[in-house]
């Protein structure tokens, strides 16, 4: 985005003081108006750049859900893959059940391994709370 400032050119008469100098109040008043315009134009281009961000997310997380479906399919196929292959040395009941018996574990496994850790990672960090106190203390 172009940033534009429109300072009050030296010659106008309504800022010009007896010497030809612009007033002080002049001055702060074009340079509140220019701050101003300027901190618009940035929370105006910060919203763009995270509107651009959060469309190439969602772009992204299409594509893993997407990717994930298909790599769940596939671990399936896998599953009953092996379910046939030990129903040609045991009968095809306990092939099944041995088979979702190993892969439930592992599934109780990971999914405890998770909790964990988003336990750990929710967990409130005390550092994090002495600094928000210590900066309420000081805008008091």
């Amino acid at each position: 985005m172009k940033q534009e400032f429109h300072v009050t050119p030296p010659n106008a008469p309504d800022s010009l003081s007896r010497s030809g100098e612009r007033e002080l109040g002049a001055i702060v008043s074009d340079m509140w108006v220019n701050a101003e315009k300027l901190l618009r134009q940035e929370l105006e281009l910060g919203l763009a750049e995270l509107s651009l961000r959060a469309d190439k997310l969602k772009q992204g997380l299409l594509s893993a859900a997407i990717a994930g479906a298909f790599l769940f399919a596939g671990v399936l196929t896998l599953l009953a893959t092996v379910v046939l292959g030990l129903s040609k040395v045991m009968e095809p009941w306990l092939a099944a059940l041995i088979v979702g018996s190993v892969v439930s574990g592992v599934g109780v496994t990971l999914l405890l391994r998770g909790e964990h850790k988003v336990e750990q990672a929710t967990t409130p960090d005390e550092h994090l709370h002495r600094t928000t106190r210590a900066m309420k203390e000081a805008i008091k």
